[in-house]
């Protein structure tokens, strides 16, 4: 399979990957393209309405979501009360994202690793750096190794800090390191770019959720669609979930 086909639009209310359930919470892997929520073009097909049918439930509650070129983890909830819980963990600080991100210039691309701040502010449907007046926002970079199926890309290896709209995208551009194919921040397209959805190479690949009595840490194992990530990404992803499993 090429690149082309591990981004094309998923199947039209194909089962989720579940990768783990525990009662009404699961977490599940959402293909790229696939919206979390139902929109404009989605054919009524989405994430939630997925989950809705393949679990039983009469609804489905996302304490966070994925943009939709993004694949990987996410969670879900069959219950009013088990998303509550779940978004007050989320405000406590209590879940770490870590996502794996395609950019452009490898051999530049070494000098962005470590923790990095800016102000954003949502602007239509895109978002933008600004001085003031923007939502304080965080990541920091673990590790970026070249992509061992392309010259001049590079794989990032992220922990999300914050979580604001479109912020590994703007911050990563802004710092002069777009990801491959996101024309909307600046990239140039990629031979295969669709013209419903940014042909992007970025995935939620772990995640950690400290509870009382407790750490759980998932890891997103090997997938179809990821393609040439180099053995540093995984060396230097291992050791900060070991880290913080510890």
């Amino acid at each position: 399979m090429d690149r082309r086909d591990a981004h094309a639009s998923p199947r039209i209310g194909a089962a989720l990957e579940v990768v783990s359930r525990l009662g009404d919470e699961a977490l599940v892997f959402k293909p790229a393209g696939l919206s979390s929520e139902r929109g404009a073009g989605d054919l009524g097909d989405c994430l939630v309405r997925r989950a809705e049918q393949q679990f039983g439930w009469t609804k489905c509650w996302l304490p966070h979501r994925l943009d939709r070129p993004t694949r990987g983890l996410l969670m879900v909830a069959g219950s009013k009360e088990t998303a509550a819980r779940q978004s007050e963990e989320i405000r406590a600080g209590a879940w770490t994202k870590w996502y794996v991100a395609r950019i452009l210039d490898a051999s530049a691309a070494m000098g962005i690793v470590g923790e990095h701040r800016a102000y954003l502010k949502r602007v239509g449907r895109l978002a933008t750096v600004v001085r003031s007046g923007g939502d304080p926002s965080r990541l920091t970079i673990h590790c970026v190794a070249p992509a061992l199926d392309a010259p001049h890309q590079a794989h990032a290896l992220i922990r999300l800090d914050t979580g604001r709209f479109h912020q590994i995208r703007i911050m990563l551009a802004n710092l002069g390191f777009p990801l491959v194919g996101d024309v909307e921040y600046g990239a140039w397209p990629t031979r295969s770019q669709s013209t419903e959805y940014p042909d992007l190479d970025l995935e939620a690949i772990a995640l950690r959720i400290v509870r009382p009595g407790e750490t759980i840490v998932h890891r997103l194992a090997q997938h179809p669609a990821r393609r040439g990530l180099a053995p540093q990404i995984d060396a230097a992803l291992d050791k900060v979930l070991s880290e913080a499993g510890s």
